[in-house]
């Protein structure tokens, strides 16, 4: 499909799900409290944890020059995104495919890829907002914050690429649903390897050296890189900011195509709406 039919259909099916997620989200309002107090409880774990930890006795090339609580809370917003965007697409679908609408909305002048990415834009935004509200709530903590024009490109330019990288994998594990319909394991398994590998809650430099060797080559390492320099350091990580740039450009056209593969596969298997 020519892309700007695509982009058309997508700014008007995007709001829609907005709005309709957003009236589901308002009317679990406990649900809604419960995940914001699971903020401070995470934060004060981290915090705690913090007057154990020695950074002098860690890698002299890792980001810790405000301490480990403020390098722990930046990964722990990535980390969040992070299983969000894996969690949000494949649960949206599943839940489009047990009240039977998802096949009626793949049989609408629609590409599935407007449908896929729009069905999570209203998590994917509320991940954002979680993320401001952590990093808020991290300052009551001790975090300090060092804005500058390098960190404030930094955030305007590389927020935006490691959300559409974070949608790029989310896709990917939506596609899989597609097809074997159970990826709870599969969203397991990648949330723990990332938060193993990407940095998020240790230098990666304590990593044996193959894993080390892994975890730079992971874009979500170069988008933790980017923000930690951006906001605690006031800097902006030209290298690591372009190749996750690069990245997003990339990927995101490539797990939308895996998608219509995925959806392909399914119907001429008539699979399509079993779940």
């Amino acid at each position: 499909m020519p892309l700007a039919p695509l982009r058309a259909r997508w700014r008007v099916l995007t709001p829609a799900f907005v709005r309709r997620d957003w009236k589901i989200a308002r009317s679990y309002r406990l649900q809604f409290l419960l995940d914001v107090a699971v903020v401070p409880l995470a934060l004060a774990l981290f915090y705690f944890l913090s007057e154990l930890v020695e950074p002098s006795r860690l890698p002299a090339d890792a980001d810790l020059s405000k301490g480990y609580f403020s390098y722990a809370a930046v990964g722990l917003v990535v980390l969040r995104m992070v299983q969000t965007a894996l969690t949000s697409f494949a649960t949206k679908l599943r839940t489009e495919q047990v009240s039977g609408t998802f096949e009626t909305l793949l049989a609408s002048p629609v590409a599935p890829s407007a449908v896929v990415l729009g069905s999570a834009a209203f998590e994917l935004l509320r991940a954002l907002t979680g993320g401001g509200v952590t990093l808020l709530v991290a300052s009551l903590f001790g975090l300090r914050l060092e804005l500058g024009v390098g960190s404030i490109i930094g955030l305007v330019v590389g927020l935006p690429a490691l959300v559409v990288t974070f949608a790029a994998v989310g896709v990917v594990v939506a596609s899989f649903a597609v097809v074997v319909k159970q990826v709870t394991a599969l969203i397991g398994l990648v949330t723990a390897a990332l938060g193993l590998l990407a940095g998020a809650y240790f230098p990666i430099e304590l990593l044996p050296e193959p894993l080390r060797t892994v975890a730079n080559l992971l874009p979500f390492t170069w988008g933790v890189d980017v923000l930690r320099a951006a906001l605690l350091r006031g800097e902006l990580a030209t290298g690591r900011l372009a190749a996750l740039v690069g990245f997003a450009v990339v990927s995101l056209p490539l797990s939308l195509w895996f998608f219509r593969l995925s959806v392909d596969r399914a119907r001429r298997g008539g699979t399509l709406t079993q779940f």
